[in-house]
């Protein structure tokens, strides 16, 4: 029985990481650019092209998440000696898609910009314990605004008019 859960938590690390909780981390992931990033499932650490780097928001979440999905199927934490997600990020910038059905929203507005980040992101996950090996895999393309989304307590940026369609 405890194969399918913890195959379940490796599943759910991809999963986690290509969906809606990585928006808080996208500026940071377009800061570092391509490479590798791995993240530590228990414990949060990140590095990116083997340095340590801060713990991104994306982190904290797979890390609850864990703890989450460990609690409510009973099973301790000890049982676990690896938790691990490697990403290979692969960034470029590609005109604005105009097939995209998806809507972008800064500060109430809508945000479109002429050009958006393109992300390939190569997910590989690893749960261990002392006996077995949990892996999963997902690919995903993600695209998105420029300079989105939006830290809306800063000052507007003077050039967000030349951005915008």
């Amino acid at each position: 029985m405890r194969k399918g859960k913890l195959q379940n938590v490796a599943h759910n690390l991809c999963q986690m990481f290509c969906g809606w909780r990585l928006v808080g981390s996208k500026p940071s992931l377009v800061n570092l650019g391509s490479g590798i990033l791995e993240i530590d499932a228990i414990s949060g650490k990140c590095l990116f092209e083997g340095r340590n780097i801060d713990q991104l928001t994306i982190a904290s979440e797979l890390c609850a998440s864990v703890q989450h999905h460990l609690a409510a199927t009973k099973t301790p934490i000890a049982t676990l000696t690896g938790a691990s997600l490697v990403v290979t990020l692969s960034f470029s910038v590609v005109p604005w898609n105009e097939t995209t059905r998806e809507t972008f929203y800064a500060a109430g507005k809508i945000v479109r910009t002429k050009e958006m980040n393109r992300c390939v992101m190569k997910c590989q996950s690893q749960v261990t314990t002392d006996d077995a090996t949990y892996r999963s895999e997902l690919t995903e393309v993600q695209e998105w605004p420029l300079d989105w989304p939006v830290d809306t307590s800063a000052t507007p940026d003077s050039n967000a008019d030349e951005r915008s369609e």
